[in-house]
């Protein structure tokens, strides 16, 4: 029969010692608790914790006080409509976006008062989501006035919504 010796190593910690291990413990206990605090504010990223909001980009239509029977415009959709000069529109888009007014096929800034073809319009900014425009004609039109409202979302620039307005007499 074989007898195996085995050398075993006790190492005692001594007094000196015992700065190492305190700093080895500090050092697990902060990695510990850095690990905690990125996973509870998503990782850590460039974001810095931020999570944007989900986009609910659509737009309600009305017509002089009046909501329609139109249905929400989804980003990517478009709706054509016609109002009748001396009817005011408001759009909201239910999240904050960028409207872009074209009157006649020509841009326009929020706050613009404008007569074309026989029609005032006022063009007015209600919030971050919504925009108005007042109308309003003395005479008879000769012809429909054409106005497109873009909305670009400020979330997601891909999502856009076309309304299509013709102010007819």
């Amino acid at each position: 029969m074989f007898t195996i010796q085995r050398n075993t190593v006790v190492r005692r910690i001594s007094p000196s010692d015992s700065g190492s291990f305190r700093r080895q413990l500090r050092l697990v206990a902060t990695a510990v608790s850095v690990s905690l605090l990125l996973s509870a504010c998503g990782g850590g990223g460039s974001g810095g914790g931020y999570v944007r909001p989900p986009g609910n980009l659509n737009i309600g239509v009305t017509v002089g006080g009046q909501p329609g029977s139109y249905l929400p415009i989804a980003p990517g959709g478009s709706l054509d409509l016609a109002i009748r000069a001396g009817q005011t529109l408001n759009l909201d888009a239910g999240e904050p976006v960028v409207w872009n007014i074209f009157i006649g096929g020509t841009a326009v800034t929020y706050g613009a008062q404008v007569y074309y073809a026989g029609v005032d319009i006022n063009t007015i900014n209600l919030s971050q989501s919504a925009v108005a425009l007042n109308t309003y004609a003395q005479y008879t039109l000769p012809a429909s006035v054409p106005i497109t409202l873009v909305a670009t979302s400020t979330y997601d620039s891909f999502q856009v919504a076309t309304v299509n307005v013709l102010i007819v007499n």
